[in-house]
């Protein structure tokens, strides 16, 4: 993968598919050439905080702040990806770097 994108995960993340556990989702981020980022959710699982929607019965790990994170990164990331010269992503980073109690964390190549 070539392109510039943002690999989301969770820390906790299991699948049928691998035996390797949670890195296994970050695959993506580490086996590509540069220009990646990597959001990897703390106690996040496949659904990363009930992505699939509110109460649906494959989200094990319900978490509203969570989703919302996901959302406001996304958000920011794809607004700077398409106009370089929006600052949200660096803002975004920052906060959640800033935090007190972060959900997560950020990676960059």
């Amino acid at each position: 993968m070539t392109t510039l994108a943002l690999v989301v995960a969770g820390d906790r993340d299991q699948s049928p598919l691998s035996v390797r556990g949670p890195d296994w989702f970050t695959d993506p981020y580490v086996l590509s050439p540069g220009g990646k980022s990597l959001l990897t959710l703390f106690g996040a699982e496949h659904s990363l905080g009930g992505i699939p929607g509110h109460a649906v019965t494959e989200t094990t790990d319900e978490n509203p702040e969570r989703v919302a994170l996901i959302q406001r990164l996304t958000s920011a990331y794809l607004r700077t990806a398409l106009d370089p010269g929006d600052s949200g992503w660096p803002a975004a980073r920052t906060a959640l770097t800033e935090s007190a109690d972060p959900l997560g964390r950020i990676e960059s190549k």
